[in-house]
């Protein structure tokens, strides 16, 4: 796994809350599709794999908020790239402080 991403997609002209979580559950959806181990967290949805797939989600998470009805959405993205090489996993990063949850 030569990549990660850390995604928080902003729906920007929701009229309520309702409206932003219907949003965000369908952009977590579509990350759901891919095979990029997505990690939900409160702000941000963190995924893993390669490149172009990580790059692939990042591009469908824009093109499912719009399609889901949002007509104007700012994402965030935190990218770590390590060509020919692995970087740390969710698991390894997070995984000891939610061993209680499994």
């Amino acid at each position: 796994m030569e990549c990660s991403v850390a995604i928080q997609v902003l729906p920007m002209d929701s009229a309520t809350d309702e409206d932003t979580i219907r949003v965000v559950d369908a952009v977590i959806a579509k990350i759901q599709e891919y095979d990029v181990n997505p990690y939900v967290g409160p702000f941000e949805t963190a995924i893993e794999g390669d490149y172009d797939t990580c790059m692939e989600v990042l591009r469908q998470c824009q093109l499912t908020a719009a399609e889901a009805g949002c007509g104007q959405v700012m994402t965030y993205a935190k990218i770590n790239y390590k060509p020919g090489g692995a970087v740390l996993s969710t698991e390894k990063k997070v995984g000891k402080y939610h061993e209680q949850e499994r």
